[in-house]
């Protein structure tokens, strides 16, 4: 499953935040779940991880650096999203490279979920349980490009950032029509909006 997460701009073009996606999906059958994302396209540290994997990545095939640091939440989908349903919460996977991430700041979830529906958001670092339920991320380092991929990325911002997620367990994801998905990155850069100018 790939998406994008996208920078919010207000009325004067300036980035005052980013979109949230969500995914929402259904365990099966009782069990483990493990949901791996990756976004990191260039890690500027240059490693090579042990898979032999060395940087850049390009996490969708389209040819450009185009990342955010992922933050993910898993929340129980009881049909009206709260703070109250979260189940958990990952920044950093700190070692899991088993879905071609090249950077340990990809995040990672593995759990014993029970039969039912439930809802991973995702965001750029740092996103907080509020903003993620409030579908808006005011944190403004990410997403973002290395003009220069390699040691000496740059981290320039970009209007989007690229990611993968994978699910492994008895699971079904349920994934929103393409145009549901431009429409509501619509209907967030407005709200983004509206609430920065309040504030």
């Amino acid at each position: 499953m790939t998406g994008n997460i996208y920078e919010v701009l207000d009325g004067t073009g300036a980035d005052i935040g980013s979109t949230v996606d969500y995914w929402p999906f259904s365990v099966n059958s009782a069990g483990l779940v493990m949901i791996d994302t990756r976004s990191w396209e260039a890690d500027h540290e240059g490693r090579v991880t042990a898979d032999g994997i060395a940087e850049p990545v390009d996490v969708n095939g389209d040819g450009e650096i185009a990342f955010f640091d992922p933050h993910i939440h898993l929340f129980d989908d009881d049909g009206g999203l709260d703070a109250g349903d979260l189940i958990a919460s990952n920044d950093d996977s700190g070692s899991t490279y088993g879905d071609g991430s090249i950077r340990d700041r990809d995040s990672y979830l593995s759990l014993i979920l029970t039969p039912g529906d439930y809802v991973l958001a995702i965001g750029a670092y740092f996103l907080n349980v509020t903003e993620a339920v409030a579908d808006f991320n005011d944190a403004t380092f990410y997403p973002t490009t290395c003009t220069t991929p390699g040691v000496d990325c740059d981290f320039a911002n970009f209007d989007h950032g690229d990611y993968q997620i994978t699910f492994t367990g008895d699971v079904t994801v349920r994934v929103p029509e393409p145009a549901s998905l431009a429409l509501l990155g619509l209907g967030l850069a407005g709200i983004g909006y509206g609430r920065r100018r309040k504030a």
